[in-house]
C-alpha cells in the first residue's frame, strides 16, 4: 500500500487461473463483504517489497490451497474509488500444485472463457475480462489490389493462429467494402476468428459484424450513437494517438484501444513516434486494455506485455510474412 497526494494505492495481486482444459477458476465474493455475490478471479494484497509471483502464491495457498508453477503478466488496472486507488496487478497462472478448494468458505467454479461474459464481477474486474478473451496479436490489413489477395493473405495468419483481425481499406467506397467484409468474416468465423471492421455505428447493426475500430476522428461521436447500435458480444476498440485521444476512447466505452504510433512506421512516415517509455505511461493510465501499434515486430510482444500491453497490433509484421 502506497500513498500519492491524499489518495491510498493499495496494490492487489490478481491470479487468472486456467485449467489443463482451459477452463478458469473463479470465486465468490461473501455475501456479508463489499460486493458480496459477485464473482471474481482470486488474489489479495501485496505486501510491502513483496515479490508479485510471491504474493500471488501466497494468496492462492490461502484462499485456494493450491500453488502456480508459472504466471504471465496479463494486465494492470487502476481503479478508482472515492477514497482510494486499486491497482489490480493481473497474471495468468497455470501449472497448478494442488486442487482447488475454498479455503475460506467461498464458492468456487470452473467456467469457459465464453462464460465470463455471463457472469457478474465487480466494475473493476470488468477490463480483466476483456483482457482474458482478447488475443495478443491484433492483425492490421495492409495493402491489396483484389479481393483474392486479401482473403490469401488473412487466410494464411488464420492458420497461423491469428484469431482478430481488423480490416482496413480507406481506399474503397462502402459497398466494395462491404462486400469484402462479407466474405472475410466468412473465412474468420471458420477458424474461431473476429473480424473488426472500419465504419459508422449503423454497421453495428449488421448480423456479421463482430466489432468496429473507431478513427480517432471518430472519438467525438456520443458514445449513446454506438451504444445503441450495439448487440451482445461485439466489440469495439478504437485508434489513439495520445493521452487526450485514451481519455476520450474510454468515454466512449470501447472495450480496448490501439496506442500508436510506439515507433516509425512505413505505412505513416510523417507521423512522429510516441516511443516506448510514453507507451508504457499511457497504457499504465488506461483502464481498458491496450494494444501497441506501429514499427513493432513479432518479436516485441513478449517486450510490450510486459510494460503493461495486451500485445501488439500491426499491419506489416504481418501482411508482410503473409
Amino acid at each position: 500500500m502506497t500513498q500519492t497526494g491524499s489518495r491510498t494505492i493499495i496494490h492487489v495481486a490478481v491470479a487468472v487461473i486456467v485449467g489443463d482444459d482451459g477452463r478458469i477458476l473463479i470465486a465468490r465474493r461473501p455475501d456479508d463483504k463489499h460486493m458480496g455475490g459477485y464473482w471474481e478471479f482470486p488474489g489479495g494484497k501485496v505486501e510491502d517489497s513483496e515479490d508479485i509471483c510471491v504474493a500471488l502464491n501466497r494468496e492462492l495457498k490461502e484462499e485456494l490451497d493450491i500453488e502456480a508453477g508459472s504466471f504471465k503478466k496479463l494486465i494492470e488496472i487502476r481503479h478508482d474509488y472515492p477514497d482510494k486507488t486499486v491497482l489490480l496487478d493481473t497474471w495468468w497462472a497455470s501449472d497448478l500444485k494442488g486442487i482447488p478448494k475454498g479455503n475460506e468458505g467461498q464458492e468456487i467454479k470452473w467456467i469457459e472463457p465464453e462464460q465470463l461474459t455471463e457472469t457478474h464481477f465487480p466494475p473493476a474486474n470488468v477490463p480483466i475480462v476483456k483482457a482474458v478473451l482478447l488475443p495478443h496479436r491484433y492483425m492490421v490489413t495492409g495493402p491489396f489490389s483484389s479481393s483474392v489477395e486479401v482473403i490469401e493473405k488473412v487466410s494464411r495468419q488464420l492458420d497461423n493462429g491469428i484469431r482478430m483481425v481488423q480490416f482496413r481499406a480507406p481506399w474503397l467506397q462502402a459497398a466494395p467494402y462491404q462486400h469484402i467484409a462479407r466474405e472475410l468474416h466468412a473465412l474468420c468465423r471458420e477458424k474461431g476468428a473476429k473480424l473488426i471492421l472500419k465504419g459508422r455505428p449503423e454497421l453495428l447493426q449488421e448480423s456479421w459484424c463482430d466489432g468496429i475500430h473507431l478513427r480517432s476522428d471518430q472519438l467525438g461521436i456520443a458514445s449513446e450513437e454506438w451504444k445503441k447500435n450495439r448487440r451482445p458480444g461485439q466489440w469495439l476498440a478504437a485508434s489513439c494517438h495520445n493521452r487526450n485521444q485514451v481519455e476520450q476512447a474510454v468515454k466512449a466505452g470501447v472495450d480496448f484501444v490501439t496506442l500508436s504510433p510506439v515507433r516509425p512506421t512505413k505505412s505513416h512516415p510523417n507521423r512522429l513516434a510516441i516511443g516506448q517509455e510514453v507507451a508504457a505511461q499511457l497504457t499504465a493510465a488506461c483502464p481498458v486494455p491496450v494494444y501497441w501499434l506501429g514499427g513493432l515486430m513479432l518479436s516485441d510482444e513478449e517486450l510490450v506485455i510486459e510494460h503493461g500491453a495486451q500485445g501488439i497490433s500491426a499491419i506489416g509484421a504481418f501482411w508482410q510474412l503473409s
